[in-house]
């Protein structure tokens, strides 16, 4: 595979070795011929330099050919094998660093045919060129001296990849560790951000709870004393007895304060919704001289307390609105279950509105109920009173 990479360290050291090498080895061939006739210089000259350059055109800055650098080596080192054989010079210095090169060069793709050439077929073929006189043991020393510079050569690339690797890792944490951080971060401004909005939500939440509890227990209060007023002349001991009543409901709505400010959902027991409403209703009711009626529509099952509470504030805040704004006489209540959502409609015959002003009650209805996937419809018509209906979709679970 070709490597279109510019040389490191290990490669420009290789080179300079590879190049020293060369000139050692034309220096001493040239040094054993000098009484040769000149056409044999120019020839060793020749041959010296064409195997140290052919084989830089496959191995060279930006350009790495694992595979052809090798048979270059090859095509050219065995003539050169064979010429110096012939002149009676020694290739060793010119053939063993180009094996070292050849082992740093070496993969898993080329190692099958690049090893046994290097390592024991070009040993052997000087050898053999050699004159005669030379031993077995002579011949286990080129092999022996060709796979010391191959095995140079691949410990070397060994030494590199690992080298690279770890560079590549080191890299690699590197850039983890800034997307770390910078993830963390923005972590860090998202976490501020909702703690930010929680504080918000909980300070209308509260708003919400003061405005619904504190002002449904006042509306009430203050129309059971208007009513006290009246008796304290006409009959002191009723008059008493309502002032009793009404101690009861300013209790009632303090602890209903204290609740919400402990943030906990008011405590009802066992009761099921459709009782807390009617209960709310008669209280009101009882305390404020309306007339209501509370009707159940389908039959009644569990649903989150969440969206109890949501309905109670619901009803609260209606009938708080419908007393003081709308001076209602008579207030009509429907609560509806349905298989895929409960409803509540409130209905008063008060003064009404062509322009119903969305306050703070209606508003905080509004977000309770939109909340909980729900939608809050209120209309309002001058002299025929004001419709409230609240919708939260629900999941009815089978009975067995």
């Amino acid at each position: 595979m070709i490597q279109r990479r510019p040389w490191h360290g290990v490669e420009w050291s290789l080179f300079i070795v590879l190049t020293g090498a060369a000139l050692l080895g034309l220096l001493y061939s040239c040094l054993h011929i000098y009484e040769q006739p000149f056409s044999h210089i120019l020839l060793t000259i020749f041959a010296i330099l064409l195997s140290y350059g052919v084989p830089f055109i496959f191995w060279r800055p930006h350009y790495v050919n694992p595979t052809c650098y090798p048979i270059a080596v090859l095509l050219t080192g065995i003539p050169l094998q064979i010429y110096l054989a012939w002149m009676e010079q020694d290739a060793l210095l010119t053939i063993n660093c180009p094996i070292m090169v050849i082992g740093f060069l070496t993969d898993r793709k080329n190692a099958w045919w690049t090893a046994p050439i290097f390592m024991l077929g070009m040993p052997m073929t000087y050898f053999f060129l050699l004159h005669s006189g030379m031993g077995v043991g002579q011949l286990f020393s080129f092999i022996l001296n060709a796979v010391l510079f191959f095995a140079i050569g691949l410990s070397l690339q060994r030494a590199v990849t690992s080298n690279e690797k770890t560079e590549k890792l080191l890299g690699e944490n590197q850039r983890q560790y800034h997307l770390i951080h910078e993830q963390n971060n923005v972590l860090e401004q998202y976490a501020n951000q909702i703690e930010q909005l929680t504080l918000v939500e909980e300070r209308n939440r509260m708003a919400r709870e003061l405005h619904d509890t504190v002002g449904h227990t006042f509306t009430s209060v203050i129309m059971g004393m208007d009513a006290v007023s009246y008796l304290i002349e006409v009959s002191p001991e009723k008059a008493k007895q309502k002032l009793d009543v009404l101690r009861n409901v300013t209790r009632g709505g303090l602890e209903e304060v204290r609740r919400s400010i402990h943030q906990m959902v008011p405590q009802e027991g066992d009761m099921l919704l459709s009782q807390q409403l009617s209960r709310l209703a008669n209280e009101f009711a009882l305390h404020t001289g309306t007339q209501i009626h509370f009707t159940t529509v389908s039959d009644e099952f569990e649903i989150p307390k969440q969206t109890k509470l949501s309905l109670i504030r619901c009803l609260q805040e209606s009938l708080t609105n419908a007393k003081r704004h709308g001076k209602a006489g008579s207030i009509e209540i429907v609560l509806t279950y349905a298989d895929d959502q409960v409803s509540l409609r409130i209905e008063d015959d008060g003064v009404g509105s062509d322009q119903l002003k969305m306050g703070f009650g209606i508003t905080a209805m509004q977000e309770r109920i939109t909340a909980l996937q729900g939608t809050l419809q209120v209309r309002s018509f001058p002299e025929k009173g004001t419709v409230v209906h609240c919708f939260i979709p629900v999941k009815r679970f089978p009975t067995f």
